[in-house]
């Protein structure tokens, strides 16, 4: 994170991170972060917001890796493909190269991108010598998988807390794309597959008979992005991320744990009570007038979208890139003269 300190106050940058309080590690994070601090307030939290929604819940990274782990010894005959970025996910292949005792395939430049990192003896582009391999997301596709199954039977994996559904996997023929679309509930082609040694957690879903979704994800599920803003209580709170599919402004649920107690006609949610008392998540709406104009004006800006080619886009988006390239005419030419 970067903490800034200056006459403008005190404004926090959380990046991409993962708010998982039981951890060790994060205890350490924890108390650098409060020491940071000290005193003070935070003004203005610039939060990782991928997953500020009740309905993203997920495990520790620790519990998914072993889902992952769980998966590839089920299938001791299979070769694995596991789909990711050109950056992240690293500690989940550390995870499996440790757990396994086996070296990991990558792409050249992401060989590269490792021994950077300073992970020389744990990965390697000879596909000769291990029957794992991490490949960029963008080929991971039904099409890779079944070309693959054709000549020996393979499995991908995809971890990522998003819940992509069936019907996109099979629509799309590569579901985890960026212009893939995602939804909260699984559609009746997918199926829950319990692989899982713990059956306390979220259970591993398999979409396609050749690939499992494993909820790990480098990015905080609600619940930690709820414990953080507890914490700090800023004054003012602004959401990183705003072109996810997943994309909620943070404000809307947690408006109301700032300082300030951010003004909005938006829903404060409530964590569901005990089994006892039967809970459930519930909104409260405040009867702020300016809240529920700017709600509107945010709802109206989200919905002036244009959809190319099954992706949605903003309109400056397309100006742009109309524009891209454009010639100046010679009278325009004479005036900048």
């Amino acid at each position: 994170m970067y903490l800034f300190r200056g006459e403008f106050g005190y404004m926090l940058y959380t990046g991409d991170f993962r708010w998982q309080a039981a951890s060790k590690r994060a205890q350490i994070g924890r108390t650098m972060l409060l020491n940071a601090i000290k005193n003070e307030t935070v003004d203005i939290l610039y939060l990782d917001n991928t997953y500020c929604n009740p309905s993203y819940s997920f495990p520790s990274r620790e519990v998914a890796a072993q889902q992952v782990v769980d998966i590839i010894t089920s299938h001791p005959e299979h070769d694995i493909v596991i789909g990711i970025d050109t950056l992240g996910k690293e500690d989940l292949l550390l995870y499996i190269s440790r757990v396994l005792k086996m070296k990991i395939w990558v792409w050249p430049e992401r060989l590269q991108i490792m021994h950077l990192l300073g992970f020389h003896d744990i990965f390697t582009t000879k596909t000769s010598l291990t029957r794992v391999r991490a490949v960029p997301r963008y080929s991971f596709s039904i099409d890779t998988l079944e070309g693959l199954n054709s000549m020996h039977p393979t499995i991908g994996i995809m971890p990522s807390g998003l819940p992509w559904a069936a019907k996109s996997v099979i629509a799309n023929k590569n579901p985890f794309g960026s212009s893939s679309v995602c939804h909260r509930k699984a559609s009746k082609g997918s199926k829950v597959v319990d692989i899982c040694t713990n059956p306390n957690v979220k259970t591993i879903e398999q979409y396609h008979q050749h690939i499992y979704s494993v909820p790990y994800s480098d990015h905080s599920c609600f619940s930690e992005i709820l414990d953080f803003v507890k914490l700090l209580r800023p004054v003012h709170m602004k959401g990183i991320v705003s072109s996810s599919c997943s994309y909620v402004d943070p404000i809307y649920y947690l408006g109301h744990l700032c300082r300030e107690n951010q003004p909005s006609g938006r829903l404060y949610w409530k964590p569901p009570a005990s089994k006892e008392g039967g809970g459930t998540v519930e909104g409260v709406q405040t009867k702020s007038t300016a809240g529920i104009s700017n709600f509107a004006e945010a709802k109206q800006r989200r919905s002036r979208r244009t959809d190319i080619l099954g992706v949605r886009v903003n309109r400056v988006s397309v100006l742009r890139r109309l524009k891209r390239g454009a010639k100046i005419v010679e009278n325009e030419l004479c005036g900048l003269l």
